[in-house]
């Protein structure tokens, strides 16, 4: 048995000023962890990167395969 490992980053605004671009981006994210879940992947790991714009979130995610 081996493992397929993913890794993805996600952008998100710290700024208040435009709600909605920031929820589109929370959006983003969540639909590709669902995606990659549908696919079989586990979320692993979740790191986030604080920066003075935005926070990047990396996800690292785990499948086993045969």
């Amino acid at each position: 048995m081996s493992q397929s490992i993913q890794v993805i980053e996600n952008r998100v605004s710290k700024s208040d000023a435009d709600t909605v671009a920031k929820s589109r981006q929370i959006g983003y994210r969540a639909q590709e962890l669902a995606d990659y879940a549908r696919a079989g992947y586990d979320l692993a790991h979740t790191a986030t990167i604080d920066g003075p714009e935005y926070v990047t979130f990396v996800d690292t995610l785990t499948r086993a395969t045969y």
